[in-house]
C-alpha cells in the first residue's frame, strides 16, 4: 500500500514537471484539488470523488465543491464575509439542487463560532457551534437541533494537519472515528498525500494537488473547474473585458440554444457564474473590452443573426438587431477594441472578417483573404492587442492537417497589417475560442466540454 501511494504521488510530481505546469509564485494556496481513492488501490484506479477549494488573494476560503467521479457537483459551498473578512454566512446546495440554501454565521467570542441553518421562512432549525483553538481551528463542535445531538472532537499534528476526528453522542458512544496518516509534504509545508484509517484499516488514499499561482488550472488543464468549467454543461465560447475582471461565456446541453453567463473577479478570483436571463437563448457571443456591450448571434435557418445588447449603468437594455440594420450575418466574435471586431461570417463555407461597429451599424472593412479557404470553415479568431498575430480555428472535412488551431503573423504594422499564410499550431488538439490572458502567458481554448488552459510557451510563437 505504501509503495502504491508513493507511486501515485510520483505520477502527480511528474505531471507537475510537464510543459503544462506553472511553478508556484506565492506562499498561500489559491486553489486545491483533493482526489479520493477507495482501497485497495491499483494502477488503473480512478478517484471516486474530488474536492475543489478556491481561495481569495488574501488566503481566505471563497468556495469549495465536492464532485463525483464524473465531475458532477454533489456539494457546493460559497462563503460570505463582512468588510473586515469575518465570515457572516454561506450559501450551499447539495444533490444537484438548483437553488442555494442559507447558513448564517456569528461569533459568540473569539473562540466560539456559531453556524445556523435557516429554513425557507427564515427560522433556525439546526445549529453547530465550533470551539476554536489558538490557530482558529475547530477542536470541538456541538450539534444541536431541538436538543444537543452530540459532539465532534478534532486533533491535529504538530504541522496543524487533521490527525483524528470522531463523533460522540450524548450517551458517550463514539461514531465515525477516523485518523489520517500523512505520507508526503511539499516545499510549502502543505500535505500532498495521506491515508484515511478506520478500525486499523486504510479506507481511502487522498492525493492533493496544491496551487499557489493565479492561473486556477487543474493538473489536466481544466480552467476554473466547477466554476467556469462546470463538468455538467458544455462550455462553448468565452471572452474577457480588457482588464480581465469580467468573463462572459455561453454553455449548454443543447448546442443550438445556449445560455449566457457573466462572472466578475472579486479579490483575485472569479467566484461564480451568474446567468444573464435577459439574453434568453443564443448561439454564441462576446463581451466588449469596456464591459458595456455584448454582441451575440442567434442560429436561424437563414444564417446566424447578429444582435447587440448595451448596458445603461447597471441594467442591460433590450437587444438590437444588427443583421436587420446592417445586412450582415455572423458569429464567434472577438473585440479588438470597443468598435473594432473580428468575427465569422457564413460566406464561402465560413470565413473570418474584420469589422467595425459605429452607431449600431456593423460594416466589414477587411475580408482577410490570406486567412480563408474556399472549401474550409475558418472561425473563432483571437487577435493580439498589437495585431502581431491572429489565432483561429480551421476545419476542412476529411483533411486532419487542416483541422485545428492556425496562426497568421502580421508582416506589416498595426495600421496596415499584412497577414502571413496561416501555420497550424501542431501541439494543440482540435478546439476553438483561442484566448490569451495574464500578459499572454496563459493560453485558453474550449474543447466543447471544458475550458482548457496551457502555458503559452507550449505554442512556440514566433514573436
Amino acid at each position: 500500500m505504501k509503495k502504491l501511494l508513493i507511486s501515485l504521488i510520483a505520477v502527480l510530481i511528474v505531471a507537475c514537471n510537464s510543459d503544462y505546469y506553472i511553478a508556484p509564485t506565492d506562499s498561500h494556496i489559491t486553489f486545491e484539488n483533493i482526489k479520493f481513492f477507495r482501497t485497495p488501490v491499483h494502477s488503473e484506479s480512478n478517484p471516486f470523488k474530488y474536492r475543489l477549494s478556491y481561495y481569495f488573494d488574501n488566503g481566505k476560503l471563497c468556495r469549495w465543491m465536492e464532485l463525483d467521479s464524473l465531475g458532477k457537483v454533489m456539494t457546493d459551498y460559497i462563503c460570505e464575509y463582512d468588510k473586515n473578512w469575518k465570515q457572516t454566512g454561506a450559501r450551499y446546495r447539495e444533490d444537484s439542487a438548483t437553488d442555494f440554501s442559507i447558513e448564517r454565521v456569528r461569533f459568540e467570542n473569539d473562540r466560539a463560532k456559531v453556524t445556523e441553518w435557516i429554513d425557507s421562512i427564515g427560522n433556525v432549525y439546526y445549529t453547530m457551534t465550533d470551539f476554536l483553538n489558538h490557530e482558529d481551528k475547530t477542536f470541538r463542535a456541538e450539534f444541536k437541533g431541538d436538543k444537543i445531538h452530540g459532539y465532534d472532537s478534532t486533533f491535529y499534528t504538530k504541522q496543524g494537519f487533521t490527525k483524528r476526528i470522531f463523533f460522540t453522542n450524548t450517551k458517550g458512544k463514539v461514531f465515525n472515528d477516523r485518523t489520517f496518516k500523512y505520507d508526503s509534504i511539499n516545499n510549502y509545508d502543505d500535505w500532498v498525500g495521506r491515508k484515511k484509517i478506520m478500525n486499523d484499516s486504510v479506507m481511502e488514499i487522498q492525493i492533493r494537488e496544491t496551487y499557489y499561482d493565479s492561473n486556477f488550472v487543474t493538473k489536466n488543464g481544466i480552467f476554473y473547474q466547477g466554476i467556469l468549467s462546470t463538468g455538467e454543461l458544455s462550455e462553448n465560447v468565452f471572452s474577457f473585458t480588457k482588464d480581465q475582471k469580467q468573463f462572459f461565456q455561453t454553455r449548454t446541453s443543447d448546442w443550438d440554444n445556449q445560455f449566457g453567463y457573466l462572472s466578475r473577479k472579486i479579490n483575485g478570483l472569479f467566484t461564480e457564474s451568474i446567468p444573464l436571463t435577459v439574453l434568453d437563448t443564443i448561439y454564441n457571443g462576446a463581451i466588449s473590452p469596456n464591459g458595456n456591450k455584448i454582441i451575440f448571434c442567434l442560429k436561424k435557418q437563414k444564417g446566424p443573426q447578429v444582435w447587440l445588447m448595451e448596458k445603461d449603468e447597471d441594467n442591460w437594455l433590450e437587444p438590437f438587431n444588427l443583421t436587420q440594420h446592417s445586412k450582415i450575418k455572423g458569429g464567434y466574435f472577438y473585440w479588438l477594441s470597443d468598435n473594432e471586431l473580428f468575427f465569422y461570417t457564413p460566406e464561402n463555407n465560413g470565413d473570418i472578417v474584420q469589422g467595425k461597429l459605429e452607431n449600431n451599424h456593423l460594416t466589414i472593412i477587411d475580408s482577410l483573404p490570406n486567412l480563408n479557404t474556399e472549401s474550409g470553415t475558418e472561425f473563432s479568431p483571437y487577435v493580439d492587442k498589437d495585431k502581431r498575430f491572429i489565432v483561429f480555428t480551421r476545419y476542412i472535412e476529411g483533411d486532419t492537417a487542416q483541422q485545428g488551431f492556425f496562426i497568421s503573423y502580421n508582416l506589416g504594422d498595426f495600421s496596415s497589417p499584412e497577414w502571413s499564410s496561416p501555420e497550424k499550431l501542431t501541439r494543440l488538439p482540435y478546439g476553438w475560442n483561442a484566448y490569451f490572458i495574464n500578459s499572454e502567458s496563459q493560453f485558453l481554448y474550449t474543447n466543447g466540454d471544458d475550458i482548457i488552459s496551457v502555458p503559452s510557451t507550449v505554442l512556440s510563437l514566433k514573436i
